[in-house]
């Protein structure tokens, strides 16, 4: 058994078979490849995306259909193989968990990143950060319709 003292949980105890590998990093932190996702029953639906290499780094994410029912998700050739996905479609068994990840530098304005989701395939313990080429939903997706006084 494993265990990293991190910023937001403490002591975090885990074994190997709990880590998710991110083959190509996230975006900003391309060096760290090996996260923890805690899903503390307090939080629920909130997940918590939390680095094994850098115990003070960790995202706070939502799964992708509680934000956007209806967001059409497209895997990228490149985000398949580093998911082990080779060729088209879904083999039967594989079950791939969609996640946003949740800004809050606006405390009153929080945010979803629904240009680049995570995807992680827990069977085999991978994930990636999805990118889409296009622009059709934002990186600072505002999480409720009505927009309070933006932050100063």
């Amino acid at each position: 058994m494993r265990s990293i003292e991190s910023a937001r949980f403490g002591m975090i105890r885990f074994e190997d078979r709990e880590i998710i590998e991110f083959p190509a990093g996230l975006p900003g932190f391309e060096e760290q490849h090996q996260f923890l996702l805690i899903e503390a029953e307090e939080s629920v639906p909130l997940k918590f995306l939390q680095c094994v290499g850098k115990p003070g780094l960790s995202f706070v994410c939502a799964p992708l259909s509680l934000v956007d029912p209806d967001y059409e998700g497209v895997l990228p050739r490149a985000d398949r193989e580093l998911l082990a996905m080779p060729g088209e479609g879904i083999a039967p068994g594989t079950r791939l968990e969609w996640l946003v990840i949740l800004c809050f530098g606006c405390p009153e304005l929080p945010t979803a990143n629904l240009l680049g989701p995570l995807v992680i395939r827990r069977d085999v313990g991978l994930g990636v950060q999805s990118i889409r080429e296009d622009s059709r939903y934002s990186a600072r997706q505002p999480l409720f319709a009505a927009e309070p006084a933006l932050c100063s």
